[in-house]
C-alpha cells in the first residue's frame, strides 16, 4: 500500500533530479573567475549530495512497497512488520539529513566562489541586454 511519505520521496526524487540537472548544465564557461579544479571540486559535492537524495527517497520508496508485499505475502505479524517498516523509514531519514549536510557544504562553497547557476547566469545576461 502506498503511504504518503512514499508520495512524499517520489517528489523527493523528481525535485532532485531538477536540481541534479541543473548543476550538469552548469558550465565553466558561464563563471570564467572561478578556478576549474574549485568549480570541479564544488559540481562533485553538489552532485555527491543530490545523487545521494535520489538514492535514498528511490530506494525507500522501492523498499517499502517491497516489504509491504513480501511481508503480507508472508504473513509476518504486527510487531515486526511495523518494525522494518519503521526501519526503512528511519534509514531513509538519516540519508536525508546527511545529504543535507552535503548539499550545504555544497551550496556554502558555491556562494563562496561565486559560481553562478546556468539560469542565473542567463537571467544576469537578458538583464544585461536590455536597453
Amino acid at each position: 500500500m502506498i503511504q504518503s511519505d512514499d508520495i512524499f520521496a517520489a517528489l523527493i526524487l523528481s525535485l532532485a533530479m531538477l536540481r541534479r540537472l541543473e548543476v550538469r548544465t552548469t558550465t565553466l564557461a558561464d563563471n570564467p573567475s572561478v578556478p576549474e579544479p574549485a568549480f570541479q571540486s564544488w559540481r562533485k559535492q553538489a552532485l555527491r549530495a543530490y545523487d545521494q537524495v535520489a538514492a535514498a527517497s528511490g530506494g525507500k520508496v522501492v523498499l517499502s512497497l517491497g516489504w509491504y508485499v513480501l511481508g503480507r505475502k508472508l504473513g509476518v505479524g504486527w510487531p515486526w512488520f511495523h518494525l522494518v517498516g519503521f526501519t526503512v523509514f528511519l534509514a531513509w531519514v538519516v540519508l536525508m539529513v546527511w545529504a543535507w549536510k552535503i548539499g550545504t557544504d555544497a551550496r556554502h562553497t558555491r556562494l563562496t566562489l561565486g559560481i553562478r547557476l546556468r539560469r542565473q547566469a542567463a537571467a544576469a545576461a537578458a538583464r544585461a541586454s536590455r536597453p
